[in-house]
C-alpha cells in the first residue's frame, strides 16, 4: 500500500496576520518563521514579527465576583520593576446623568499571580471595568497585557 504525499501546508503572512488577530501568536510566529524561511526580505513578514516581537506574552484574566469586587489573575509578565494591576470602573449615575470612575493599581512583583480589588461602595452593577497590566516608562503608559472590557 502506498501513502500518497501529504498536501503541502500552506505559509503565509496573511494567515499568520488572522493569528495574530485571533490571538494565537505562537500559530504566527512559527507561520512567520516559515515565510521568512521561504524569503527573508518578506515584507509583510517582516513587519508582521516586528510587532510579534513587540508583544509581550503575559495574560490577564478577570472576572466580577458580586459583593466582593474584581479577582484578577496573570501569568507570563516580564520582571520590570514598576508593572502595575490596573483597573478603571465606569460607574453610570443616571440621577444626574453622569458617569463615575474609580481607578486603582496595583505593583505586580511576579510574572504570575492573583489579586483582588474591592470597589467602594459596590453595590452590583450596571458598571464596566477596563483591565491591564502596564508600565509607567516616565512619559506615557505602556500596556504589557489588556483585558477586554468587563461589565456587569
Amino acid at each position: 500500500m502506498t501513502q500518497k504525499p501529504s498536501a503541502p501546508t500552506l505559509a503565509s503572512a496573511t494567515l499568520a496576520q488572522v493569528y495574530i488577530q485571533q490571538d494565537h501568536l505562537e500559530q504566527a510566529r512559527r507561520m512567520l518563521a516559515r515565510v521568512l524561511q521561504a524569503d527573508p526580505l518578506h515584507g509583510h513578514a517582516l513587519a508582521l514579527s516586528a510587532r510579534l516581537q513587540a508583544r509581550s506574552r503575559a495574560r490577564l484574566y478577570a472576572g466580577y465576583r458580586p459583593g466582593r469586587g474584581l479577582a484578577l489573575r496573570w501569568h507570563d509578565a516580564p520582571d520590570l520593576p514598576d508593572l502595575h494591576l490596573i483597573a478603571t470602573i465606569f460607574r453610570p449615575v443616571p440621577e444626574i446623568s453622569a458617569t463615575t470612575v474609580y481607578v486603582t493599581s496595583t505593583p505586580c512583583r511576579t510574572p504570575g499571580g492573583e489579586h483582588g480589588f474591592v470597589i467602594p461602595g459596590d453595590a452590583g452593577g450596571p458598571a464596566t471595568a477596563s483591565l491591564c497590566l502596564a508600565r509607567w516608562d516616565g512619559a506615557r503608559l505602556q500596556p504589557v497585557a489588556v483585558h477586554e472590557p468587563l461589565s456587569w
